[in-house]
């Protein structure tokens, strides 16, 4: 979809209506390293991550992070809560 002057709308933009918490979360908390499309940066790109991995291990690599990712259910030191982690999985998910 295109919004004013030329310009598309990101995948954060599309998906805000359909998925408003994980979006939410993702602008707050994954942005910075995903980059506002997905697309990576220091981290890396998520356009298509359900075709790289399941549900199951988008949900453990949220979890216990990876390399310079922490992890967001930590026990004692949790940044997410099991169900806005459920959330993000669900989202990301969906991106093949």
């Amino acid at each position: 979809m295109a919004t004013g002057c030329g310009q598309r709308e990101t995948v954060l933009q599309q998906d805000a209506a359909t998925y408003p918490e994980a979006v939410h979360l993702y602008q707050n908390g994954c942005i910075t390293c995903h980059g506002d499309n997905l697309q990576g940066g220091i981290g890396p790109n998520l356009q298509h991550v359900a075709s790289q991995l399941t549900p199951a291990q988008i949900k453990h690599r949220i979890e216990v992070g990876s390399g310079p990712m922490p992890a967001y259910a930590a026990p004692g030191d949790a940044i997410l809560t099991p169900s806005q982690i459920d959330a993000l999985t669900t989202w990301l998910s969906t991106k093949k």
